[in-house]
């Protein structure tokens, strides 16, 4: 005779498989970061972005408009 199963046990089961579960939201910022990753050029560029953060050479913009005004 096969064993029993109760809503409770697809229910439990379900939840454990859910927990496991990666959401699209997730594979989709994965994927962006190995394109970065994979992207020389982006690469270098926020190499020397981190190089100019650490030797001090940042401006602070309080607004769009000041932001806006520097370009």
């Amino acid at each position: 005779m096969p064993e029993l199963v109760t809503i409770q046990d697809v229910y439990e089961t379900l939840k454990r498989i859910e927990e496991k579960m990666v959401t699209r939201e997730e594979v989709e910022a994965l994927i962006d970061s190995v394109e970065i990753l994979n992207n020389p050029k982006t690469m270098d560029a926020l190499h020397k972005s981190d190089q100019d953060i650490e030797a001090g050479r940042v401006k602070v913009v309080t607004s769009v408009k000041e932001l806006l005004d520097e370009l």
